[in-house]
C-alpha cells in the first residue's frame, strides 16, 4: 500500500508505507501546517523510510518552534524507536566552544617552531646518512643513468627555453633603459653577469626542484605508503644507499651541465633581444661578452650546481621517506619537497653570492 498524508480538522493521518518516492508529497503536506494543536496519527502507517522520518521530524520541530503544537500518536515500536533516536540526538548537549587565550596562540607558534626544528634536524641527519652511503656503498650505474636521463636529458628543453626567454626579457629591458642614456653597449655585460652569476643557476635549480625533487618525494612516498621501504629494510637493504644515493649522484652529474646550457641559452636570448630591439650586430654583442666575462664566471654557476643538486635530491628523498598515512600524505610530501628545496636553494645561493664577491678576481665592493 502506497503511503499518504491526509489532513482532517487538525488531525494528520499518516497511512501506508512511506518510501523515498513519497518525500515530495509528505513535505508539501506538512509544510501547510499552521499554528495551533495538531495530531500526527501513525495508526495506519505500516513502515516509514528513515529519510521520510527525518523530514517529518525536521518539519515538525520547525513548526513547534513557530508556535504549533504537534503530538505523535499510534506509532508502532519500529516507528517509535526511529523518532526516539531523533529526539535523543536533538537532546544531546552541544560541545561548548572553547575560547582560545593568548597563551594558545603562543603555544601554536611554539608547535610550528618545534616541527620546523625537527624537520631541519631530520634533514641534516638524513644528509649525513646519504653521504655515508655514497662513499661506502656500491654505486648502481644503471639506476644512476636512468635518473640522469629523467632529471637531465628530459629537462634540457624546458631549461633552455625558459632561460632563453629570460635572456630575451632581460636583454630588452636592460637595453631599453640603457638606450635612454646612450649606454646600450653595456647591455651584454650586464646580461652576462646576471645570467651566469644568478639567473641561470637559480632558474635551473627551481626547475629541477619542481620536476625531479617532487618526483623523488612522490616515488619514495608511494613506496613508503605501500610498505615497500619497510620490506627493503627487513631484507637488509641500506635505504640511503639503495634509494637516495643514485638520485643524488645523478643530479650531481647533470646539474652542472644543465646550468652550462642555461648560461648559453640566456646569453643567446640576450643576443636575440639585442639584434631585434637594439639593432646590435652579433659581432658587437659577442665581443662585449668576451670582454666582460672570465672563465671563473661560468665555473661559478657549475660550482653552485653541485650544492643545488645535493639539496634537491636529499630534500626530495627525505620528504618522501617521512611520509605517514595514505595518498594525501604523498601529496603533502611532494609539496613540501618543492617548497623546502627552493627555500634552501635560495638561502645557499645567497651565502655563496657573498663568498663570490671575495674570491672572484677583479670584483670587490
Amino acid at each position: 500500500m502506497n503511503g499518504e498524508v491526509i489532513h482532517n480538522d487538525g488531525r494528520i493521518r499518516v497511512s501506508g508505507r512511506l518510501t523515498l518516492g513519497d518525500l515530495k508529497d509528505v513535505t508539501a503536506s506538512l509544510e501547510g501546517i499552521s499554528a495551533g494543536n495538531h495530531v500526527l496519527d501513525f495508526s495506519d502507517c505500516t513502515s516509514i523510510d528513515t529519510c521520510i522520518a527525518a523530514r517529518i521530524w525536521s518539519i515538525t520541530e520547525a513548526k513547534t518552534a513557530n508556535g504549533a503544537l504537534l503530538e505523535f500518536q499510534g506509532m508502532n515500536q519500529d516507528i517509535k524507536a526511529l523518532f526516539d533516536r531523533f529526539r535523543a540526538i536533538d537532546e544531546r548537549p552541544q560541545i561548548p566552544v572553547q575560547k582560545h587565550t593568548l597563551l594558545y596562540n603562543f603555544e601554536d607558534i611554539g608547535d610550528k617552531v618545534l616541527a620546523t626544528w625537527d624537520t631541519v634536524f631530520g634533514l641534516v641527519t638524513f644528509t649525513g646518512k646519504a653521504f655515508k652511503a655514497l662513499f661506502s656503498g656500491k654505486v648502481r650505474g644503471s639506476v644512476v643513468a636512468y635518473y640522469m636521463e629523467q632529471s637531465g636529458v628530459m629537462a634540457i628543453p624546458i631549461v633552455i627555453t625558459l632561460n632563453w626567454l629570460m635572456g630575451v626579457v632581460l636583454g630588452y629591458q636592460a637595453g631599453y633603459q640603457m638606450s635612454q642614456f646612450g649606454g646600450e653597449l653595456f647591455m651584454p655585460a650586464l646580461l652576462a653577469y646576471s645570467i651566469c652569476w644568478e639567473i641561470a643557476p637559480m632558474m635551473t635549480a627551481v626547475l629541477v626542484a619542481g620536476r625531479s625533487g617532487s618526483a623523488f618525494a612522490a616515488e619514495i612516498g608511494t613506496m613508503k605508503v605501500r610498505q615497500e621501504v619497510d620490506a627493503l629494510e627487513v631484507m637488509g637493504f641500506n635505504i640511503s644507499g639503495y634509494l637516495v644515493t643514485p638520485k643524488m649522484l645523478a643530479l650531481f652529474l647533470v646539474m652542472p651541465l644543465l646550468i652550462t646550457a642555461a648560461n648559453f641559452a640566456g646569453m643567446a636570448g640576450g643576443l636575440t633581444a639585442g639584434g631585434i630591439f637594439l639593432k646590435m650586430p652579433a659581432v658587437v654583442y659577442i665581443d662585449a661578452l668576451k670582454e666582460a666575462l672570465i672563465p671563473f664566471d661560468l665555473y661559478w654557476g657549475i660550482i653552485k650546481g653541485f650544492f643545488f643538486s645535493v639539496i634537491i635530491s636529499v630534500t626530495g628523498s627525505y620528504m618522501g621517506i617521512r611520509v605517514r598515512g595514505g595518498p594525501a600524505a604523498v601529496g603533502k610530501a611532494t609539496t613540501s619537497a618543492v617548497v623546502v628545496s627552493i627555500f634552501l636553494v635560495i638561502m645557499v645561493d645567497a651565502l655563496l653570492s657573498l663568498l663570490f664577491i671575495h674570491i672572484r678576481p677583479g670584483l670587490s665592493l
